[in-house]
């Protein structure tokens, strides 16, 4: 999935958060609109519809465990990539306030470039705590022990896998680590050519 806008440091509230644009090789504090009430429509839905086809169908059908962990899990693949293609909608939106980064010092880059790196540390753990309860919820369903709790939480917890997979962009976020440090004079070159001249 194509992400544009990759977190490089996110703020608190009402701070500055700052992200990457790969689309312009430059850094932006990005102000994304909440799209609150279109994601609380399609989770509304797809909770209505997971509840019919999981609650009313599938314990009626005799499917074999080791199908049902795989539909599980494909399941939330394609919720957390449904969830992540509204966020880079309302992310890439026109109604955002895009404001370019064009005057910054070493100190307080190298300072936005730490701080984003402990957040991508945390993130890595918490991904890896979704995983370890993903699996919690999966293994008495691969057992043949089923409940529909037990259902919805592993549905839960794999499309919020996916989801923060997307989200956070792990990779992608080291891999902008990288850029900035190493073409950090490129990024901000035509600024300081300006203010030297």
């Amino acid at each position: 999935m194509k992400k544009r806008y990759i977190a490089i440091y996110n703020g608190e509230e009402g701070t500055k958060s700052i992200f990457f644009d790969n689309l312009a090789k430059k850094l932006v504090v990005v102000e994304i609109n909440s799209g609150k009430g279109k994601t609380s429509i399609i989770s509304g839905f797809l909770g209505i519809l997971v509840y019919y086809l999981f609650g009313n169908m599938l314990f009626k059908l005799s499917i074999d465990s080791l199908v049902l962990v795989l539909l599980i899990v494909f399941s939330g693949m394609i919720g957390g990539f449904l969830f992540n293609i509204v966020i880079n909608r309302i992310a890439n939106s026109d109604n955002n306030k895009l404001e370019y980064i064009l005057n910054i010092d070493d100190e307080e880059l190298e300072k936005y470039m730490n701080e984003g790196k402990k957040q991508l540390r945390k993130y890595i753990w918490m991904l890896f705590f979704l995983i370890v309860m993903l699996c919690v919820c999966l293994v008495p369903l691969y057992s043949n022990y089923y409940s529909v709790l037990l259902l919805f939480s592993a549905l839960f917890f794999s499309t919020i896998v996916f989801l923060f997979i997307g989200v956070v962009s792990p990779l992608k976020r080291m891999s902008a680590y990288r850029y900035i440090k190493k073409n950090k004079e490129l990024l901000f070159f035509n600024i300081k050519g300006e203010i030297h001249s």
